[in-house]
């Protein structure tokens, strides 16, 4: 299902992007969303799929993601936003095809309330404000197939509760905030995730030039698997771009009320150069020490990415890993992502 939906997807986009993306197919953009007649409501969201060969293990061919998004917005100061992802809908091996790993997640259901630029109010379910790639992790706007470890294993990636957020002009070249908190369940949790129990935390992003931002993140935390014990995060994020050339960074700690077997620490460096036409050259490189582990995981990732426009992108990318750890063998991955 996820596969025909995806092949469908394309076939629809092929008009757009024989046109570089700008056809106009019946009031809709590639990209931009359908907003449905007559309403304020909008609808988006995207595909990927996946090809991958890790070490010894047979070739695996992945339907990912089928992610729908529904938004509503008029003049008022009132918004609404959902997002609803069909994971791992399908998955290929040589030996086997199964929909086992398929399910339908709930990342995000929230309300807004725009007071001013400066203070914005969300309740509901949203993404951790940790860092920068778990805030635009969606297939077609990052530029590798894998996720860093940090962003994947050092907190949960949603969290239910409250968050006021905002850009305070008055410091500076003005400075971005989000504060954020959590004191119940998750909204629809999936139950293969460590999720929060309970949460605060704190993310700023400020822009020393227009093309470099420096980011803090702070939270306090518990998770559902590991009840009664608190853990720290303190992070680090850098942003850097400029005329197709983007250089891209994270590190966070994360310590806890346990003793030291806990500590988890890494970070990530990325580097993205044009290489001419729509390719561009991917390189990662990352340290990841999880908790109860003596010795950190270093992964090298070195890839090409073949970027329509920001609707459809094309990656490839190989990595090695050091120190081998389950979560990030060696190989090769290879991905399609359309947003639409």
């Amino acid at each position: 299902l996820a596969v025909a939906a995806l092949l469908s997807l394309l076939w629809l986009a092929t008009p757009a992007l024989a046109a570089g993306g700008n056809a106009d197919l019946g009031g809709y953009q590639l990209g931009s969303g359908w907003t449905v007649p007559d309403t304020d409501l909008t609808l988006g969201g995207y595909a990927s799929g996946a090809v991958s060969k890790d070490g010894n293990q047979p070739w695996s061919l992945d339907a990912r993601h089928l992610s729908l998004f529904l938004w509503w917005q008029n003049q008022s100061r009132l918004s609404f936003f959902s997002e609803a992802d069909l994971e791992n809908a399908l998955q290929i091996r040589s030996e086997r095809t199964s929909t086992d790993g398929a399910y339908l997640a709930l990342e995000r259901l929230y309300a807004d309330w725009t007071q001013s630029d400066a203070l914005h109010l969300r309740i509901g379910k949203f993404l951790t404000p940790i860092g920068r790639w778990n805030l635009v992790h969606a297939a077609p706007l990052v530029w590798t197939t894998s996720r860093p470890l940090i962003t994947e294993y050092s907190f949960p990636g949603n969290t239910t509760g409250g968050m006021a957020y905002g850009t305070l002009s008055a410091i500076g070249n003005g400075l971005d905030y989000s504060l954020y908190g959590s004191v119940g369940k998750e909204l629809r949790a999936n139950p293969h995730e460590d999720v929060f129990t309970e949460a605060y935390g704190l993310h700023l992003s400020y822009p020393l030039q227009p093309s470099l931002q420096l980011g803090f993140s702070f939270a306090n935390f518990e998770q559902r698997w590991e009840i009664g014990n608190h853990k720290n995060l303190v992070g680090l994020d850098l942003l850097w771009s400029r005329n197709g050339y983007e250089l891209s960074a994270e590190a966070d700690w994360r310590f806890s009320n346990g003793n030291s077997l806990s500590d988890q620490k890494g970070a990530f460096v990325q580097g993205v150069a044009p290489l001419g036409g729509r390719f561009f050259a991917v390189t990662r490189y990352e340290y990841f020490q999880p908790s109860g582990a003596g010795t950190g995981t270093s992964l090298w990732l070195g890839g090409v990415d073949y970027r329509w426009n920001r609707s459809l992108v094309i990656k490839t990318e190989l990595n090695k890993t050091e120190h081998h750890l389950d979560e990030a063998p060696s190989g090769f991955r290879a991905s399609i992502a359309v947003l639409f």
